[in-house]
């Protein structure tokens, strides 16, 4: 993990730190506009943010996943203030790899993956990646077949998970959300202290944003959601032969409901590009473990974006 100590010693204490300030619902507080204010300034200024309309963040992320290890090459796409697109083409060393698109356009979201071979990859749920290419589409009602209320179920959690990637980007990259925000108060660390506001975006997680009281930069975000499952065996002819879940894999994901954590997201290495101060390294972790590290290569700020371009291919 390579964030920096102050960003690690809030996530290490900023929740014992904040308890007493947010025991009682948070209330607005026009401090918030005085610490997003110097947030901007210390970013490049209202004005270089507000410029910013589109934008197109290519990188490369490393995924940990129980015992597997997992790159891919991602390229993010933001159309403000609703289109978002992410692309990834993934795989483990030595096992399968494919191509998985998730989109949000408006109030809609979507979900494609093409399998290239080398086995069978899914993560916990029906209707995900490849489900129109044979994963999750088990028939009828039966034990160990998905049910409509099992894929609804996915869906809902599909869609937060996406509005929740375009809620925080937006905010992480440009400070910008229209959702509801309060302060909650000063989470304090041996290295610092930072003023922590907590935005309520409509169709995802609450989150709280952490914001350094001395360099006004960004530091740390909070969410709940939850923890993927995946499933992983290998197959003959381009892991055709392990597609669907097995019997087993379906009951156990029925009955273990999803595991909820607190998601910590760290943003450090700030470069100009533009006149704008970005993060080009943003880590995720879970009860202090790594769980994502997003290394960003090139953005492309207002980027020649179209709204076509967010709608699902056949749809």
């Amino acid at each position: 993990m390579r964030t920096s100590r102050l960003s690690l010693s809030f996530a290490l204490l900023a929740p014992l730190a904040v308890i007493a300030h947010v025991a009682a619902q948070p209330q607005a507080d026009p401090k918030i506009e005085d610490v997003l204010k110097a947030a901007r300034a210390a970013m490049g200024g209202e004005a270089a943010l507000a410029k910013v309309q589109s934008a197109t963040v290519t990188g490369s992320a490393r995924r940990v996943m129980g015992e597997r290890e997992m790159t891919s090459e991602v390229t993010l796409d933001l159309l403000l203030p609703d289109k978002y697109k992410r692309t990834e083409d993934m795989g483990f060393p030595g096992g399968p790899s494919f191509t998985r698109v998730s989109a949000v356009n408006g109030a809609d979201t979507w979900d494609d993956a093409t399998n290239r071979g080398g086995g069978a990859m899914r993560f916990g749920g029906p209707g995900g990646p490849g489900a129109g290419q044979g994963q999750g589409q088990g028939q009828g009602q039966g034990q160990g077949q998905f049910t409509e209320e099992d894929r609804q179920r996915f869906r809902d959690m599909q869609a937060k998970r996406m509005h929740g990637e375009l809620a925080r980007y937006a905010l992480i990259w440009f400070l910008k959300s229209d959702a509801p925000m309060a302060y909650s108060g000063v989470a304090e660390a041996p290295d610092g202290k930072a003023d922590v506001i907590e935005i309520k975006p409509e169709g995802a997680a609450p989150m709280k944003l952490f914001v350094d009281q001395e360099t006004h930069k960004p530091l740390m975000l909070t969410y709940e959601g939850v923890l993927p499952r995946m499933f992983f065996r290998g197959g003959g002819q381009g892991g055709q032969n392990a597609q669907r879940p097995t019997p087993e894999e379906i009951e156990k994901m029925r009955k273990e409901p999803p595991q909820q954590v607190t998601y910590e997201v760290h943003f450090s290495e700030y470069k100009k590009v533009d006149g704008v101060l970005l993060p080009h390294l943003i880590t995720q972790s879970v009860n202090g473990k790594v769980t994502e590290e997003f290394t960003i290569e090139k953005y492309k700020l207002n980027s020649p974006l179209k709204p076509e371009q967010f709608v699902k291919k056949g749809s």
